[in-house]
């Protein structure tokens, strides 16, 4: 492949990408390899050069050795020119209606927090309000942009190292509102730097700075694209054929794990970033405008007294350029969007959340450095502690003896998974789960669970009657709801949750000190005193919930800069005091952000499920200082195992609950039964926002051979039930081969069609279907049905759906899947001993934990 992989200080060893892998994962390694090897080294960000400032007639000139920025007079301040000075490339589009900011208000008097200290280290801590007061509400919201100033001074100012762009605007109707605009060039590096200040009368309240504008060409080439930092980044390919109005965004905290966006064609790329080492909440907007490419920063807010962006908004251009150590080879020079992270991460290093590698950090345990295995087992089995036990020592210390394993445990919650915060005692009991850490933590096993963040589940699983399975709204008001978020109306922040079933929540406020403490108290000590070792604070999407508007908390009403803060609070009295019960106790959160890189050990990622052309940018900025696992791998899916594996994640297996040979569909005659649920089927609770409240039961006297069966029922007309199960390609089925599928079906009522649905994902993890096998008419006895159908070639694995909607009373049985020969014979599709994944899964494991482990687990990214 012409690369390598090394880790930091070391030489590359020869040969090591000479891996004794499949043909077809050497294939995709040799197509996902421009997706960065881990390796030591970073592109510098700056480059020395003159600067220049100059007053034109109609536009003010400012030019570093990098870009010539021009802003229009007549445009009031708008940004009419960007070109890159080394291809003379235009990025700016004429527009009709140009604007440099925009700025939302609304009507009201919000008690407002003093200025967030610093600690040491260079990290927010919060600053609490002296008093809390109640205000008005706020009333409706309107917008002024920068072309709406009757009066704009535009001049010069600087240096011969600074050159520096002041704007004022005054006059935005009979409101006395005044911004204040620099955007400066200096000989320090390559970047334009943007700041604003506004201040306006005491009755309104500023709630969002958009700031600063750029209209970019679109297309910029024949190959252009667009990437943002987002958490399930990837590459956006022509948003010049986006449709126009359609706008991508990311926001921090939240789904942006990296302040920076790009967009680039081969020739020349144009960058922006947010360097913002505080933490105030913002997001990047793309927007397709009839006119180009729109990219904007918005910072939301809530404040009635003057306000100031203490940091830069930056933005530059960038080519692809000469890497050290690699030969010049077609295509390698072109730019893309790993040259802007180069920028962006130049900065980056520079920050508190870099400090130290994760090899140098001495707060992570020796067994998290070693380079640990993961698996996920759910609640069906936890409902049968035996068959955990019987897939560690059957099949993992069988084939990985050596190495440490991450049991992740999803469902342990005492009412169903994710219902919280009434979680103790655990499902199956708190005696079962105990024993099961004990047992497994002799075989180097280490518990992971993943409490639902701050969210109180107040209602679960709606019923017909329209009462709830669980209901803790009691509890909530009595004990609970003071130190909930609040909404701007002063009530209570509420939600219904596709995972709940027509059920709702609540969030708790950490900008509270009683959730900072009820969270680590009452959740996670608990958790600990159980046997877990490893606990991510999950849906708290990269940092994020709900902004509160309470004036009763310690914290100012709305977003702000409190957020983080608290979050920060909460990660670090999450660590101490866990440590002191369990010293080798490791944190970590849903998705990531790199402010808190520094504050945990483990990372859940989930860039795998992007839905635009993948791309590792977390894993490309920060390899180095924290190991990142996908959070939601599928069996057999060897390309997103390739995927991971070469950005350098966290082996993650998918567990089997049959071992050795056997039918393709597991318990296909459904007499194994764990828990709740048949063994090797699960029930889809809501599809699209649309919760399926069908039942279905372990039928014992009415069956088609054996012991039982399958029954499904459903008694409203908008009851849905669904029953499904995944079989991987490689697990007893191919892709190109024909099979059928049968099941013995009998109905009593059927109010409307029912079926046996087929359908495949693909390797883009697009769905299609494949046919199905009709439910017959109601009041029929056991009926044979049947259906074709041919594995695509891009297919990754099957899905069985047995659904059924409106008022009905059914059952399946026996279901089984043969091979169709060319011939006309079938022959039974039989799965082999070990899974379809395993031979990779060997591969990633050994290396990951073995020779491979200073690149894969504490190398970098390089650039290729």
């Amino acid at each position: 492949m012409g690369n390598g992989m090394c880790a930091e200080g070391a030489r590359r060893p020869s040969g090591f990408a000479q891996l004794n892998t499949a043909s077809r994962i050497v294939s995709m390694w040799n197509t996902l390899i421009c997706l960065g090897l881990l390796i030591f080294g970073v592109t510098a960000m700056a480059r020395a050069a003159e600067v220049s400032g100059v007053d034109e007639p109609n536009r003010l000139v400012l030019r570093n050795g990098r870009v010539t920025l021009a802003l229009g007079k007549a445009e009031k301040g708008a940004v009419v020119s960007l070109v890159d000075n080394a291809t003379g490339v235009e990025f700016i589009a004429p527009q009709a209606a140009p604007r440099l900011f925009s700025l939302t208000f609304s009507v009201g008097n919000p008690p407002q927090a003093d200025a967030v200290p610093h600690a040491a280290d260079g990290a927010p801590q919060r600053a609490l309000p002296t008093e809390t007061r109640k205000s008005e509400a706020t009333g409706q919201r309107f917008t002024v942009f920068s072309r709406d100033a009757s009066s704009v001074r535009i001049r010069l100012d600087g240096s011969a190292r600074r050159s520096v762009a002041l704007l004022e605007y005054e006059g935005f109707g009979e409101r006395d509102i005044r911004v204040s605009c620099t955007a400066s060039v200096s000989d320090a590096d390559s970047l334009v730097r943007w700041r604003l200040s506004v201040v306006f009368p005491d009755a309104l309240v500023l709630e969002e700075v958009g700031f600063p504008f750029c209209v970019v060409r679109s297309p910029l080439g024949a190959d252009d694209a667009a990437v943002i930092g987002l958490t399930k980044g990837g590459v956006m390919r022509k948003p010049s054929d986006w449709k126009v109005g359609t706008r991508v965004s990311g926001g921090q905290p939240g789904n942006l794990a990296a302040q920076f966006a790009c967009c680039y064609d081969p020739r020349v790329g144009f960058f922006t970033a947010a360097f913002d080492d505080r933490g105030y909440p913002k997001r990047i907007e793309m927007l397709r405008s009839p006119e180009g490419l729109e990219l904007a920063w918005k910072t939301p807010c809530f404040t009635s007294d003057p306000l100031t962006l203490d940091f830069d908004f930056v933005q530059t251009t960038f080519t692809g350029e000469e890497k050290p150590g690699f030969s010049k080879k077609p295509g390698f020079l072109d730019a893309d969007w790993r040259d802007a992270a180069d920028i962006y991460k130049a900065w980056a290093l520079t920050q508190h959340w870099c400090r130290r590698t994760y090899a140098r950090r001495s707060d992570i345990p020796l067994w998290m450095k070693s380079g640990p295995a993961m698996v996920r087992f759910s609640r069906q089995w936890l409902a049968n502690p035996k068959l955990i036990e019987r897939w560690l020592t059957e099949y993992w210390r069988k084939h990985f003896p050596d190495t440490p394993l991450i049991t992740a445990y999803w469902g342990w919650e005492k009412v169903a998974t994710w219902v919280t915060p009434d979680y103790f005692p655990v499902y199956p009991s708190d005696e079962q789960f105990k024993a099961l850490v004990a047992m497994s933590r002799k075989l180097g096993c280490r518990a992971f669970l993943w409490p639902s963040g701050y969210h109180w589940t107040l209602t679960y699983r709606k019923q017909a009657d329209g009462s709830f399975l669980w209901d803790d709204r009691k509890r909530f008001d009595e004990l609970a709801a003071p130190h909930a978020v609040y909404d701007r109306k002063g009530q209570v922040w509420r939600a219904e949750r596709s995972w709940l079933s027509g059920g709702e929540t609540s969030c708790m406020c950490p900008g509270d000190p009683w959730t900072l403490d009820w969270w680590t108290r009452e959740i996670a000590l608990p958790i600990v005193k159980r046997g877990g070792e490893v606990i991510q604070v999950d849906q708290v999407v990269g940092g994020t919930f709900p902004a509160c508007y309470s004036r009763e908390h310690a914290h100012a009403p709305g977003p702000g800069q409190w957020m983080t803060a608290a979050f920060t609070d909460q990660l670090q009295s999450l660590l101490e005091e866990c440590q002191k019960v369990e010293r080798d106790f490791v944190l970590g959160f849903e998705e990531p952000n790199e402010r808190f890189n520094h504050l945990v050990g483990i990372q859940d990622y989930r860039d795998l499920e992007s839905p635009y052309e993948l791309a590792s940018v977390f894993n490309y900025l920060y390899h180095e200082f924290l190991p990142t696992f996908q959070s939601n791998p599928h069996a057999g899916d060897k390309f997103g195992m390739a995927y991971c594996l070469v950005n350098g994640q966290i082996p993650h297996t998918v567990p089997s609950m049959v071992m050795g040979g056997g039918p393709a569909i597991l318990n296909n005659d459904f007499e194994e039964w764990t828990g709740d649920a048949f063994l090797g089927w699960a029930q889809v609770a809501a599809y699209q926002g649309v919760v399926w409240n069908g039942k279905f039961y372990r039928d014992e006297q009415e069956k088609h051979d054996g012991k039982a069966s399958l029954r499904l029922e459903n008694v409203a007309e908008s009851d849905i039930v669904q029953v499904s199960q995944n079989v991987a390609v490689g697990a007893g089925i191919a892709v190109g081969k024909r099979y059928r599928l049968s099941a013995w079906l009998k109905t009593d009522r059927l109010a409307r069609k029912g079926a046996v649905n087929l359908g495949c994902q693909k390797a883009d993890g697009k769905w299609a279907g494949l046919g199905h096998v009709p439910m017959p008419p109601a009041s029929s006895d056991w009926t044979r049905g049947s259906a074709e159908f041919t594995m695509p070639d891009d297919a990754t694995l099957l899905r069985l759906m047995i659904h059924v909607e409106g008022p009905a009373k059914v059952w399946v049985d026996d279901v089984s899947l043969e091979e169709v020969r060319p011939d006309g014979s079938a022959t039974p599709a039989l799965r082999p001993d070990t899974p379809p994944d395993h031979k990779l899964m060997k591969q990633w494991v050994d290396l990951f934990h073995g020779e491979g482990r200073p690149y894969l687990l504490l190398g970098r990214l390089l650039h290729p």
